[in-house]
């Protein structure tokens, strides 16, 4: 083969590898976004569980004042009644005692509404908060996991940068110009094979002089389509690669 076609192969090939190893550090894998997701939606039904509980705690607050006004008012107004000179001021009072009665009474069942909420989140809150916390603990072990798998991917990546500043330094700078132009210009893949007469970059069919011509591999050809740099690999190798 052509050195100038084995040379781009392997910065082809490098190439492919950093793309791959950047493109896996930069995107978050699926287990990952799972895990996250599902701690979204436990922290977000503890946000709204303890919205609720913080409401009826200070509802509860307000209809104990309340209750207790109530009972207190309520008392005054039975001790009114000794000393009632007339009908009439007998009546008022024992109107005023009834709305009061009535108040107290819709507090005290509306205390004991509240209070029992309030003691369902205490006896609940502390599962919800542990549960909450083994999510976080498996949030953070999958991501500390991932952070093991990315150490190793990163220590690749810096090999094969390594690897192909070499490899580059071996290429005439219009050469290697052209080059990260086709690259730039069709996503990554500057070099390609041709199999059974057709680009596998573009895959168009070349002219058959062309393929022939490919195939001699006396001089770096380009696809006429895609302007990709071809190469072809033997009927031999291609077996062998199959099998």
């Amino acid at each position: 083969m052509l050195e100038i076609i084995s040379q781009l192969i392997e910065i082809q090939r490098l190439d492919n590898l950093i793309a791959d190893a950047e493109a896996k550090l930069a995107g978050q894998p699926e287990y990952v976004q799972k895990a996250q997701t599902e701690l979204d939606k436990a922290q977000a039904a503890f946000d709204e569980f303890n919205a609720k509980y913080e409401k009826d705690l200070a509802a509860k607050t307000q209809v104990e004042k309340a209750y207790e006004e109530g009972k207190t008012l309520l008392e005054k107004a039975q001790k009114k009644l000794p000393d009632v000179k007339n009908n009439k001021e007998y009546e008022a009072v024992l109107k005023e005692m009834d709305t009061l009665k009535k108040n107290v009474y819709e507090s005290e069942l509306r205390l004991i509404e509240l209070t029992e909420a309030v003691d369902k989140y205490k006896a609940e809150n502390q599962s919800v908060i542990d549960k909450l916390e083994k999510m976080k603990e498996e949030l953070e072990f999958t991501k500390n996991q991932k952070d093991e798998e990315n150490a190793e991917l990163i220590n690749r990546l810096a090999e094969d940068k390594a690897a192909r500043a070499e490899a580059i330094k071996v290429i005439k700078k219009p050469m290697l110009s052209k080059y990260e132009r086709i690259r730039d210009a069709r996503h990554n893949l500057a070099v390609v094979r041709v199999d059974n007469e057709t680009c596998t970059g573009c895959c168009i069919k070349i002219p058959p002089q062309l393929y022939v011509e490919v195939k001699k591999e006396k001089e770096l050809l380009q696809c006429p389509s895609c302007q990709r740099f071809l190469y072809a690999v033997d009927e031999e190798e291609k077996t062998n690669a199959e099998d």
